[in-house]
């Protein structure tokens, strides 16, 4: 004898909540480094020591004239790794705090988009790309340039290609944005408002009441701006979504 069952439907799968703070690993890992370095220079390496680290790992725009290693006995090698190694540096906590922020808010998203490999490669060129600016304003200046504002400035510039576009042109149920082209994004009214305030704000620094806003620090604003240009400019080379106007793939299975 049969025996009519009756099935009640499957339960209804709740969609797993986003985590509140969804940071990819890269950049975890790069703010981790930054730390370090601070933490190291610090409390552990000692003044004499430190300033033996800094004096090799600073972009010094001068050193490319002038023999340093002669001079204070900089490894000649300095030449080559301080346009990237001068972004491990930092002035002081508030300096790494900031930058720290600023690449936890643009470095997130524009990791997510282009994965890890294409994120350090971008990063390294924000950083060469802010100390050849300023070598190109400064180049016999004899003082040391340090911190990773030119990297975080281009995260900023290649998150104006995409980040800033807009709910309206995300591609339907993908949850991506598709790059705009660089006419596309001067033209974006939410785009053109954060590069000028950008701009404004390090032309300031710029000025006398720029050193006096920023308390008499010294602010490589030549970097900020080198390395939001490559940002903006090179961000295509990076990012492994389709080109403009061209509809993503389809997922295959």
């Amino acid at each position: 004898m049969s025996i009519d069952e009756t099935r009640s439907p499957p339960p209804r799968r709740i969609p797993a909540q986003p985590p509140a703070f969804n940071v990819p690993g890269i950049v975890l890992a790069m703010l981790v480094l930054l730390t370090v370095v601070h933490v190291a220079r610090t409390y552990l390496i000692g003044p004499i020591l430190d300033e033996r680290f800094v004096a090799d790992a600073a972009f010094i725009p001068a050193c490319y004239s002038q023999p340093c290693e002669l001079i204070f006995g900089r490894p000649a090698g300095a030449l080559l790794w301080a346009p990237l190694t001068h972004a491990l540096i930092h002035g002081d906590w508030t300096h790494l705090g900031l930058n720290s922020v600023w690449l936890l808010a643009f470095g997130s998203p524009v990791a997510r988009r282009i994965g890890s490999g294409r994120f350090l490669a971008f990063s390294v060129g924000g950083a060469i790309a802010g100390a050849a600016a300023f070598f190109a304003l400064n180049p016999v200046l004899m003082e040391p340039v340090i911190g990773a504002s030119g990297v975080v400035t281009a995260l900023m510039g290649g998150a104006c290609r995409f980040a800033f576009a807009g709910l309206s042109r995300r591609s339907p149920g993908m949850g991506w944005t598709p790059r705009l082209s660089i006419g596309q994004a001067l033209t974006d009214r939410t785009i053109l408002f954060f590069i000028a305030v950008f701009f404004a704000t390090n032309l300031l620094t710029a000025t006398s009441l720029g050193g006096y806003v920023s308390g008499g620090a010294q602010i490589a604003w030549e970097a900020h701006i080198g390395g939001f240009l490559f940002g903006f400019l090179a961000f295509a080379l990076f990012d492994r979504g389709p080109a403009p106007g061209r509809p993503p793939a389809s997922p295959v299975a």
